[in-house]
């Protein structure tokens, strides 16, 4: 069964952008993380294999198609668009896909994130249905052509997926809208991961214990550190006292309880030997990305 996508783009949808108040940007091609509303919909679209996808214009039709020349899309015209309300446009948009295709997701512009894991999870349908999330429906939403249900007859999909509700034409979704994408472009990028450990015979010294040692610095308390790494007390002594025997010098100053209790207190020596693994730290990540994109750029 062929599936089809309808992204509603006709109506005179506008929003300020930038600091010209005087040239509102057409809100399909409104900048978002690094490309537009509507080119980033097209592309959740056709990664989850959604074919073809029908642009309905109406409003600034000429400048929409030449910002989706190359994007592979089929256009649909609304030219009554300035009389039609969104469903009226919704329907002219149905009737045009009939010829196309079995079943189309519509999805108004207006709603640019949502995941793919959503529209696998409509594709599974074999009735018109709508994604919700804590019982509220979103888009896109499943129409199987010739038979379209009402919407308040769809049958309701429950997905983790708040960004089914998100419009960016709403103000106050603007920034959820936008975090959400950035989310998913930083889940997706391909990135290197790397931990620096340190060794003689063995390896002694790390991520693990330089976090610990930093809290015991800030809290003063080897066991108020090991708790908010959720480690056991005794297990956090253990690795303060390897990296001391491995190093040979004494990284804290322990002070006995009396009234208020024991404390401790990172040395000199300790001080600059965690500065300094810092430094190298941040050091190789530099030379590590930057090797990274020489030898992964086309992999982005």
């Amino acid at each position: 069964m062929r599936t089809g996508a309808l992204i509603v783009a006709s109506l005179p949808h506008e929003r300020e952008y930038g600091s010209n108040e005087e040239s509102p940007t057409f809100l399909p091609m409104l900048p978002l993380d690094g490309t537009t509303v509507i080119k980033r919909e097209i592309a959740v679209l056709r990664r989850a294999g959604i074919s073809p996808i029908i642009v309905l214009c109406g409003y600034q039709k000429e400048v929409l198609k030449n910002h989706l020349i190359h994007n592979g899309v089929i256009f649909c015209e609304d030219e009554k668009f300035k009389e039609h309300t969104q469903r009226q446009s919704t329907d002219l948009g149905l009737s045009f896909a009939k010829d196309l295709c079995e079943r189309v997701l519509v999805l108004p512009v207006e709603y640019p994130v949502f995941s793919a894991a959503t529209v696998r999870t409509l594709l599974e349908s074999r009735e018109d249905c709508a994604p919700q999330y804590q019982g509220k429906k979103g888009f896109p939403r499943l129409y199987y052509l010739g038979k379209a249900k009402g919407e308040e007859e769809l049958t309701g999909l429950c997905v983790e997926d708040p960004g089914i509700l998100y419009s960016i034409e709403n103000a106050e979704d603007e920034e959820r809208v936008r975090q959400y994408a950035r989310d998913v472009r930083d889940a997706n990028e391909l990135r290197i991961k790397q931990k620096v450990i340190l060794a003689k015979e063995e390896d002694f010294f790390g991520p693990g214990v330089y976090e610990l040692l930093i809290k015991i610095g800030e809290t003063g308390s080897i066991q108020s550190a090991a708790r908010e790494m959720g480690m056991s007390y005794s297990k956090g002594w253990k690795m303060v006292n390897r990296v001391e025997e491995e190093m040979g010098f004494p990284f804290l100053n322990r002070l006995a309880g009396g009234k208020s209790g024991g404390s401790s207190t990172l040395t000199q020596e300790g001080r600059i030997f965690l500065e300094r693994y810092h430094a190298l730290v941040t050091d190789l990540g530099k030379m590590t990305r930057n090797f990274f994109d020489v030898y992964f750029r086309d992999f982005q």
